[in-house]
């Protein structure tokens, strides 16, 4: 019987599975390419850059909006369809947003709006498409693989926006960015999901929003994505955008070659905020803030910390509870993100010291909330 079971295939390197973290990789790139492009829409309308940061927690905000509805939708209408017209509306969202509006105000308003498509878009692929087109058994390490994905196009999106930028007009950047959304839709359109049943759920709810008991895994993951968000609001620049995919890549190559047997040594779940804090210190004894290894620590180590709490966000959920946590955790990232963002915006790098002492606080809670989910 063992042997049966082992000759089947991995569902994981099945082509609906692979379209929908691919897809999911892409949209992140192409949300995220947004941060650069819109940066500099509000330099032509002579907006600061406490404008963009005000856009980026819009965003975080309007993923939010739509959470307590999303079993409703999710039950009650065709989850693809839902998907695919909800990318619809991301996708023309910036032509209108940023090439015919003029007003800080406006700016602001579409990214949050747009935001708030995106949560519909990650509550129908995360939290029912992915898991619909896995067997049972399965969808826990495919919740951790197609986090990954979007994970890497995070950085690679940031990279793209920067990149646009310097091949491009403005007007055109906007569109070209248009592309891996493009192609996320037709990934998505062509993937044929099992038809689910109908269910009576009530119009608003917690299920597939937010999950109760992930009120410490939030304090304690708050640092990785609040950092990152620190220092893509700088702005960092093309360079340091691609070495932070390579640190990322490298914490997802670490993943799959170590973590079976890592996972099981006591330290090995503090380790990424001592990188973390290792990449912040360096600026502090000398090291210029462009010195290429402490980007490569701080995409490792925000890669590593927010995919060990996937796993804790998975592990400590009930069953049927697996989609309401992944779908918690990523909000709690994006908001987190986003607060840091704000911060550098409106504030600037200044407030260092607080990252280091909010980044041994997280460490701080990880240890006195005790070994969670081992």
């Amino acid at each position: 019987m063992e042997l049966e079971k082992s000759s089947l295939p991995n569902p994981l390197l099945g082509g609906r599975f692979l379209s929908l973290a691919v897809a999911n990789a892409l949209l992140h790139v192409y949300v995220f390419s947004m941060i650069p492009l819109i940066a500099a829409a509000a330099q032509t309308i002579g907006a600061g850059a406490a404008t963009v940061g005000y856009a980026v927690l819009a965003f975080a905000a309007g993923m939010v909006l739509p959470g307590p509805l999303g079993a409703y939708m999710m039950e009650r209408r065709s989850r693809k369809g839902v998907c695919l017209r909800s990318m619809l509306f991301l996708s023309i969202l910036p032509v209108y947003e940023y090439n015919m509006t003029g007003t800080e105000a406006t700016l602001v308003l579409f990214h949050g709006v747009q935001g708030l498509t995106f949560g519909i878009v990650q509550t129908a692929l995360g939290t029912t498409l992915v898991n619909d087109v896995l067997p049972s058994r399965w969808r826990s390490p495919g919740d951790n693989f197609y986090a990954w994905a979007g994970r890497i196009g995070i950085p690679l999106g940031i990279a793209l926006g920067f990149l646009l930028q310097l091949l491009f007009p403005l007007p055109a950047a906007w569109l070209w960015s248009l592309l891996p959304c493009v192609v996320a839709f037709l990934l998505v359109a062509q993937t044929e999901v099992p038809l689910k049943a109908p269910v009576k759920v009530p119009l608003l709810t917690l299920d597939r929003f937010v999950w109760p008991g992930s009120w410490r895994l939030s304090l304690t993951m708050f640092a990785a994505p609040w950092l990152l968000g620190r220092v893509v609001a700088a702005p960092i620049g093309l360079e340091a955008c691609l070495l932070l995919v390579g640190g990322t890549v490298l914490a997802f190559l670490w993943a799959l070659l170590a973590r079976e047997r890592f996972d099981r040594l006591p330290w090995f779940g503090y380790l990424s905020y001592v990188l973390l804090l290792l990449a912040l210190c360096l600026p502090k004894v000398g090291v210029q803030p462009d010195f290429w290894p402490m980007f490569v620590l701080l995409g490792f180590g925000v890669g590593n910390l927010s995919a060990r709490h996937l796993q804790l966000w998975i592990w400590q959920a009930e069953h049927c509870q697996r989609g309401t946590a992944q779908n918690t955790y990523m909000l709690s990232w994006r908001l987190s993100f986003a607060i840091g963002f704000a911060a550098t915006a409106c504030w600037g790098l200044s407030i260092g010291l607080f990252d280091v002492a909010l980044c041994t606080l997280c460490f701080l809670f990880r240890w006195f909330f005790g070994r969670v989910g081992k």
